[in-house]
């Protein structure tokens, strides 16, 4: 893939989990696109310093404290030019990291699962780069989500980190008895079995990390 002036475009992909990356690199370089892979937000911060490129691509959950949302929030204020893809298992930014607020307005967001084929990422990016306004990502498949308020969604991918109920309650300033409360209606609202033998809790976590949810 060329620039207008024959130019080579050069992308840098950041994303912890290797299938992804090695999936992704080698779908865009199959379409002639110079690759740079990152691990980590650090690493993918020094490639960008290192090789300019004409955008990037990143999760926003690295296992870490750091996010891709503060990734692209440095990328876009240090190079504004660098076109901003964003490419997560989450429909909505809340269920992946807690400071979606830092993701630039300009990205192009794109969830993993509904990403059919290459060509729909490389028109992602093609669109990142242009500053073309990003297209709506709500698809038919989504009227069977299940969907959460923003202050659920922080409660769900605190549970997905692994806190406990009084972590959870001491994180939100608030009560034990006030949070079991919340879980049982956030489980309500996925859809969970919440009888004395279901275990929505487990149920919950895997339905966060298969993406199958989004925030009103």
């Amino acid at each position: 893939m060329t620039a207008p002036d024959g130019r080579q475009l050069r992308v840098v992909i950041a994303d912890d989990d290797a299938f992804t990356l090695s999936l992704v690199s080698s779908g865009l370089e199959s379409r002639g696109f110079a690759v740079t892979a990152a691990t980590s937000v650090a690493q993918a911060l020094e490639a960008v310093r290192e090789v300019d490129p004409h955008a990037i691509i990143s999760d926003l959950n690295f296992g870490t404290t750091e996010t891709g949302a503060e990734l692209l929030r440095a990328v876009a204020d240090e190079f504004p030019w660098v076109g901003l893809v964003v490419l997560t298992s989450h429909r909505s930014p809340e269920l992946a990291v807690a400071n979606p607020e830092k993701i630039p307005a300009g990205a192009v967001y794109l969830v993993k699962a509904q990403l059919g084929r290459i060509d729909d990422l490389v028109d992602a990016v093609g669109r990142a780069i242009s500053g073309q306004e990003p297209e709506a990502t709500e698809s038919e498949s989504d009227d069977d989500v299940p969907v959460v308020t923003a202050a659920q969604a922080e409660v769900l991918r605190m549970l997905a980190e692994g806190a406990s109920t009084r972590a959870l309650a001491e994180a939100r300033g608030t009560t034990v008895r006030a949070v079991e409360t919340m879980l049982h209606r956030l489980f309500l609202a996925l859809g969970l079995d919440t009888s004395e033998n279901a275990n929505p809790r487990v149920a919950a976590v895997t339905l966060w990390q298969r993406g199958g949810i989004r925030v009103r």
